[in-house]
């Protein structure tokens, strides 16, 4: 848990405060009601992504060092495979309306479907199975 929340508490957008989210709660997400991918470099873990079972993306983070590499892209793709086997006919997520993220999903056929909070744009997106 230590590698994914070294990524996580590294990224400069949609920051989050230590101890918000628990070891439980980040454990539950990954096999209970849901699925997680890690990405590697020499060992290192430098991205992970958390696909939920109702069609959301809980997390798709990538350490800034490692960022503009194709990890993220890797993560994603490989997220998305999984989701295809899922019995979800919509994909969403929430993320900040001026971050490279937002631009990042757009990029990727993701569709922005309205305001989530009110700093936060919701994006969506068929499942592709």
């Amino acid at each position: 848990m230590a590698d994914l929340w070294s990524v996580r508490y590294a990224v400069t957008e949609n920051t989050l405060t230590p101890g918000r989210i628990s070891d439980a709660e980040l454990l539950a997400s990954i096999e209970d009601s849901g699925r997680g991918w890690v990405a590697q470099v020499e060992g290192r873990t430098v991205g992970f992504a958390i696909g939920m079972l109702d069609g959301q993306i809980w997390a798709l983070f990538v350490l800034p060092a490692y960022q503009g590499r194709g990890i993220g892209d890797a993560l994603h793709e490989r997220m998305l495979a999984w989701f295809a086997s899922q019995p979800v006919p919509r994909l969403w997520l929430s993320t900040g309306t001026q971050t490279r993220a937002r631009q990042f999903y757009l990029a990727r056929g993701w569709q922005e479907s309205g305001p989530y909070g009110s700093d936060e744009v919701r994006m969506e997106r068929g499942n592709p199975g």
